[in-house]
């Protein structure tokens, strides 16, 4: 038997026509492959840049002017200034996230202290006590249901690290950024010390600790916000 292929003036076999019609089907299958290949690939390096842009706080460190026993806030709010307190005003709602970057930590206690607007603390060497009466711009509290917390304070000045302070010998005399300290603490999650920066300010690029942060508020009108990620603790495996 011989058949004429269309188009084709030579003759050729059905034994070459079915040939053919496999080779199609097989490149046809190929091509579907590579696709789906493809496609599969793409939706892993999707995971994967969505999984990268999902990190952990980073941590700081805690300094020298840390006091236990803050006074515990209600309701989620830290006000750590006082109405009369000097300087500019400030409201920062922060809001816990575990390591998924979208379910709130509920009931994390976090501890917030700073300088004042002058650049000063409640103590001014490490190892000073002080009645936790005399204790100002430092406070506790509780996050919320929706993981938040707030802060009511003053915009902390800047000041030089001391010449001696034990352990920052070498950048004694360096001018600080404007930051406010945080801890928090939850029993599933890994605790967290940090320190909170401000967008903009000129001196983070040149501080040891800033310059590497990402705890860092924009501040509009007085107003700002954070997240903050914690890292699961042994604890925490398969529930967060």
């Amino acid at each position: 038997m011989v058949l004429y292929a269309a188009g084709v003036i030579a003759p050729v076999s059905l034994t070459q026509v079915l040939m053919g019609a496999c080779m199609n089907q097989f490149s046809h299958r190929r091509s579907l492959l590579k696709g789906a290949v493809a496609g599969a690939v793409g939706v892993v390096a999707t995971t994967a840049q969505a999984v990268q842009s999902c990190l952990v706080s980073n941590g700081d460190v805690l300094g020298p002017f840390f006091l236990p026993g803050s006074a515990q806030n209600a309701n989620a709010t830290i006000a750590l200034a006082k109405v009369s307190e000097a300087g500019e005003h400030i409201v920062i709602t922060g809001r816990l996230l575990a390591p998924d970057c979208k379910t709130p930590i509920v009931g994390a206690v976090v501890d917030a202290w700073q300088a004042n607007a002058k650049g000063a603390y409640a103590i001014s060497n490490p190892g000073e006590k002080i009645a936790p009466a005399n204790y100002n711009l430092r406070g506790q509290t509780q996050t919320n249901a929706k993981g938040e917390f707030v802060l009511q304070t003053v915009m902390p000045g800047r000041y030089d690290i001391p010449a001696g302070m034990p352990g920052l010998e070498k950048w004694g005399g360096q001018t600080r950024p404007a930051h406010i300290h945080l801890t928090v603490v939850h029993p599933l999650f890994v605790p967290l010390t940090t320190q909170l920066y401000f967008k903009g300010d000129s001196k983070i690029k040149d501080d040891p600790w800033a310059k590497k942060s990402k705890v860092i508020v924009d501040m509009k009108s007085g107003q700002g916000h954070i997240d903050i990620v914690l890292a699961s603790g042994p604890m925490a495996v398969g529930k967060a």
